[in-house]
């Protein structure tokens, strides 16, 4: 019985070892796309320029129906977005429509990946305002929390 224990272990740990490189990488061309510079945690407003570019490139990439920059653009904002939840202050990262709305962007990016990498220009217009509707309601919540 103990051989189990020690597969889930390490299939877990190789899990994370996969998750914490793609970050770095993802990030890596982030600065390079970007030509800026990976925000500390818990300077959020870096963080949102960062996440407004990728969502601008997004949206460049569905005008010129640049699939590759729609996808790349999508991923950024997807690990980006995973980095950022974990500085966020606890006073608003505890609320669960917080956690409703990170939620929404996780699954509108990653079907934005999946739709830029079928080449399907409706599907990823469709998921780009999902993650479009999904920021805009996760920033009412931020600025709800923060009211005295």
């Amino acid at each position: 019985m103990p051989a189990p224990v020690r597969s889930n272990r390490l299939t877990c740990c190789c899990g994370l070892f996969a998750l914490v490189l793609t970050a770095v990488f993802s990030l890596s061309q982030v600065r390079a796309d970007d030509e800026g510079v990976t925000p500390p945690p818990g300077d959020m407003d870096r963080w949102m320029a960062l996440k407004l570019t990728s969502s601008q490139r997004i949206f460049e990439g569905l005008t010129k129906g640049d699939f590759e920059q729609m996808e790349r653009a999508a991923r950024r904002m997807n690990v980006m977005n995973l980095l950022e939840q974990w500085s966020r202050d606890n006073a608003v990262r505890d609320q669960s429509d917080y956690q409703g709305q990170l939620n929404a962007f996780d699954f509108a990016t990653k079907e934005l990946v999946r739709h830029a990498g079928d080449h399907d220009m409706d599907g990823a217009l469709k998921a780009y305002v999902a993650m479009s509707e999904s920021c805009v309601r996760c920033h009412q919540v931020i600025r709800d929390v923060k009211k005295p």
